[in-house]
């Protein structure tokens, strides 16, 4: 493979990478979003004195 290809290759994986990388932060911060609001609900729910 010449230069160009292996450029475009490189840059091809970071950009995949880059997308890989942004969805798995997403769902995380979804994830824990959702686990915050159901403690904070249940601890509505259920007030213990």
């Amino acid at each position: 493979m010449n230069g160009l290809a292996w450029i475009m290759l490189v840059l091809a994986a970071m950009v995949g990478a880059l997308l890989f990388v942004t969805i798995g932060a997403i769902a995380l911060a979804l994830l824990l979003a959702n686990a915050s609001n159901r403690l904070t609900r249940n601890d509505e729910n259920h007030r213990d004195y």
